[in-house]
């Protein structure tokens, strides 16, 4: 099949995106073959690029593409120590490839990470109409399994001429040029059918009476008379306090929803319309500053709750019921408050750039799921995208492309991604790609939380996962010292502070301390400030994960105290000393902050004291054991599993979704509900139950090109984690049985269902719009409804 390389003018996307010239070229790629090939070992695999040159003679070139596995060799870590890359042409002349990358940090990166690019080692013209294939064999980075995973936004350089900012030819691709050896369509849509029958049948059975509404609340009783009807004219009568901004957002909400004047007073004899008081007996809501009562009649809806928090949520839920009938409401009472305080979605701004407008979607699809926190990852390896005004040469760090400091990475191509509706042009290699948050974003953002009673928590990655802040600021970030070898999980061989330098004055040490004082003083006081019920000033998590374990092992700054640590110790002594110093603040992080992977603390750690949040992403296997360790411990702890709620794993196994697959190919709603089987262990194995404060998805964003993918990822599966976070224990959960049956009947089918009304009010597309949520459940069950709108192939 043939395919051109084309010329594209990029749209506006996530970040601010410039249109560069590309040279139309004609190269057909023939496959792409992909697996397990000859003499790989049971951990590797190869990959075998087959393409014909159409275009004139390329006398001198590199060849790159994207794929989430470096292609680099690291020999001290046995990463890809027998990797072998060789071109040859149809006639069997050969010759070795090799992986181009910048001679140090400080220069414009090539290949790094994600983004490999390679050339001949010896003179080897792509010659004009002459057929070839690439062959790259024995990588141990993982296996290619599905889109997500493929190489691809292939392109090619003419090297002949030099040039700072390199003009491509960008290979396109279509999914059928792929294939992976072994694989079995037919095979893994009978095992995906069984997985689906299975968790169907294994779940507790649904009440026939349930209310259409999620999360499931805690108690709801019917009551006899003939309901309430809704006025011509709606008032809200706030007489729980004189506070009327957050009703007055909801008054406008209403008035577009029932296009009918609504408004807003503190009359505090009224006892029509709404009504919002205070609860009388606080323990009818378990005491929960979150809860709240709705009782209807035939004369009000009247709201009782002990705070502006309360009576949002049961907005919320009066708003889930009368969008199912605008005309009237049935009379009845509802109790209702969330099991977990926390309530979180983590969403990776670094990797890919969402403006301020979409994260606004995202805060308003959790608020109707009731979820109160948004943990924002503001920094890591690929970019910094906040501005700080003290610190202005970090600005620089949200800007990538080849040519520039930080390189071309994270290049999703747009018709190999089935999630881009909107049919959007991608970044290329050469793409000046951008996006940062101004102080003003910052506060437009903080106050669109607060009205939706959400809780930001901002987060910078250090020491590890900081490229972007050295690349910024080499002058005080780069130890001369350190001479390590080392890779990070994700390809990086140069993303970690000189640690060993704080608090000194070894070689930039005085600069470098200063630096990161004011760096996690200034971010934290920027999100002070939040009226939400469980807001913390000062505030800031620096993550803390992933250093590589070879990382500051050949580093001279590295004396005395540091000289015998482990590279986790050096990282955990560095942010204890960090948190000393900025006594202040509360340190938060992911489980490595403090704890070792086995589970056990070294001396030299942040206490429990100086922590907010304390997040853990292990797999539920050892994460459940270490997570109710840091609880014993009175760590604030967040369960965030990556098996059950890292949401940019893909649903299914097939090779045509989305998705990292490392730790579970099965990563749909089911699973993300399920977390609360993992949640309820967690509770059973610590004496200090409080001190787990609940549950976080996460939307790691490399994959997350566009806010159609973004979504696709996080819808069903948020809704999951809703109903797993905030719904009575009894209700969500029987030993391993959880209420599937239940919340797929509430996501619905078709036009009938949450899924669905989330779709009308935010204009989101969730996995499987607009059919509800038919991919995840028996055939059946949707058919059985008679709502689906098109074909229910799976």
């Amino acid at each position: 099949m043939k395919l051109k390389l084309f010329a594209s003018t990029m749209l506006l996307l996530l970040g601010s995106v410039s249109a560069k010239s590309y040279t139309k070229a004609d190269i057909a790629v023939n496959s792409i073959q992909m697996g397990h090939m000859d003499e790989d070992l049971a951990n590797e695999f190869s990959i075998q690029f087959n393409f014909t040159n159409k275009e004139d003679t390329f006398k001198k070139w590199q060849f790159g593409f994207y794929m989430p596995m470096p292609f680099y060799s690291l020999a001290l870590q046995n990463v890809n120590q027998n990797l072998r890359m060789q071109i040859c042409d149809a006639g069997g002349r050969c010759t070795n490839l090799r992986y181009v990358k910048a001679d140090s940090i400080t220069d414009k990166d090539l290949s790094q990470a994600y983004l490999t690019i390679l050339e001949p080692i010896s003179n080897f013209p792509l010659e004009e109409d002459k057929t070839y294939y690439i062959r790259l064999s024995h990588n141990n980075q993982g296996l290619p399994a599905n889109i997500s995973t493929f190489p691809q936004s292939l392109f090619l350089i003419n090297t002949a001429k030099a040039a700072d900012i390199p003009k491509i030819y960008t290979i396109n691709t279509e999914i059928s040029n792929y294939s992976v050896i072994g694989y079995d369509q037919n095979k893994i849509d009978e095992n995906l059918k069984n997985t689906i029958q299975n968790n169907w049948n294994s779940s507790l059975s649904a009440s026939p009476n349930e209310l259409k509404v999620v999360p499931t609340p805690v108690l709801v009783g019917q009551a006899i008379d003939s309901g309430y009807v809704f006025p011509k004219k709606l008032v809200i009568h706030n007489q729980l306090n004189s506070d009327n901004e957050m009703l007055q957002n909801w008054a406008a909400i209403m008035k577009e929803d029932f296009d009918k004047k609504v408004t807003v007073d503190n009359d505090s004899t009224a006892r029509d319309g709404v009504v919002i008081t205070e609860i009388t007996t606080p323990k009818v809501v378990n005491n929960n500053p979150e809860g709240y009562r709705i009782t209807i009649t035939a004369d009000n809806i009247m709201i009782e709750t002990m705070t502006n928090a309360g009576a949002y949520y049961a907005l919320q839920t009066l708003r889930q019921l009368w969008y199912q009938n605008k005309e009237k409401l049935p009379s009845m009472s509802i109790v209702d408050y969330p099991r977990f305080k926390y309530r979180g979605i983590l969403l990776d701004v670094a990797r890919h750039y969402f403006s301020i407008d979409e994260i606004k979607q995202l805060l308003d699809v959790m608020a109707a799921n009731k979820l109160n926190t948004l943990h924002l990852h503001l920094s890591d390896d690929e970019a910094f995208r906040l501005q700080i005004p003290s610190l202005p040469l970090l600005s620089g760090a949200s800007n990538r492309g080849l040519g520039q400091q930080i390189g071309a990475t994270m290049l999703v191509q747009n018709n190999l991604d089935t999630t881009n509706r909107s049919q959007l042009d991608y970044p290329f290699a050469n793409t000046p790609y951008s996006g940062s948050y101004s102080p003003e974003d910052i506060k437009n953002l903080i106050a669109y939380a607060n009205q939706n009673q959400i809780t930001i928590i901002p987060e910078i990655d250090i020491p590890g996962h900081a490229r972007s802040i050295i690349k910024a600021m080499p002058e005080v970030m780069i130890d001369h010292n350190d001479n390590s070898q080392y890779m990070s999980v994700q390809g990086y061989t140069d993303d970690v502070l000189p640690v060993c330098t704080y608090n000194s004055d070894i070689s930039i040490g005085a600069e470098f301390t200063q630096t990161m004082n004011t760096l996690v003083n200034d971010i934290a006081k920027e999100f002070n400030g939040q009226t939400t019920i469980y807001a913390i000033n000062n505030e800031i998590s620096v993550a803390g994960d992933e250093v590589s374990k070879n990382a500051w092992s050949n580093d001279t700054s590295c004396r005395n105290e540091w000289n015998d640590l482990s590279a986790l110790a050096k990282s955990q002594l560095f942010l204890e000393r960090l948190a000393n110093n900025n006594s202040d603040l509360l340190i938060s992080g992911w489980q490595q902050l403090v704890q070792n992977s086995d589970g056990s603390f070294n001396k030299e750690i942040i206490g429990s004291g100086q922590t907010g949040h304390v997040w853990v992403w292990d797999p539920s296997n050892t994460g459940i054991k270490n997570a109710a360790l840091l609880a014993t411990r009175n760590y604030p702890t967040v369960l965030a599993f990556a098996d059950k709620t890292y949401f940019d794993l893909a649903y299914t196994p097939s090779m045509y979704e989305h998705g990292f697959i490392w730790a579970g190919n099965n990563s749909g709603t089911y699973t993300a509900l399920s977390s609360i089987v993992s949640a309820n262990q967690t509770l059973n194995q610590t004496k200090n139950q409080q001190n787990i404060l609940g549950l976080e998805g996460t939307l790691w964003s490399e994959n997350l090109a566009s806010t159609d993918h973004l979504f696709y990822m996080a819808l069903p599966k948020l809704s999951g984690l809703a109903e797993a976070a905030w719904s009575p224990q009894h209700t969500t959960a029987k030993a391993t049985q959880v209420n599937w049956q239940s919340l797929a009947n509430r996501l619905g089918c078709g036009s009938n269902g949450f899924l669905n009304y989330l779709n009308k009010l935010y204009q989101i597309n969730y996995r499987g719009y607009p059919n509800g949520i038919y991919k995840e459940v028996p055939d059946e069950v949707c058919q059985k409804n008679e709502m689906v709108t098109t074909n229910l192939k799976k």
